[in-house]
């Protein structure tokens, strides 16, 4: 079964080589947020009382992922990912 999403991933990352795919066969770009869409979803089936392994089972996205995505909403109420960190540039450096 290919999400919607994995579908997306599919024909914008795999041919850049870009894209894996995960052990449950769902479709990832490594350092790359979940699509709102699915982390909506995750937190959806989690109020009705899914568990988190039958979620990830469900979505085809990682136990781990779905684990860090529920306790974020939880500790803060988002569902949005936090910020990608990358280079920033140059650093003020501190001397003691």
């Amino acid at each position: 079964m290919i999400l919607h999403h994995d579908e997306f991933l599919i024909n914008n990352f795999m041919y850049l080589g870009q894209a894996g795919v995960n052990q449950l066969g769902g479709v990832f770009v490594n350092g790359r947020p979940l699509p709102d869409h699915v982390r909506r979803q995750i937190v959806e089936l989690a109020l009705v009382g899914i568990r988190p392994c039958d979620i990830s089972r469900k979505l085809l996205v990682s136990h781990g992922c779905v684990s860090k995505i529920l306790t974020r909403f939880y500790e803060t109420g988002s569902i949005r990912p936090g910020s990608i960190h990358g280079s920033s540039g140059r650093h003020s450096k501190v001397n003691f």
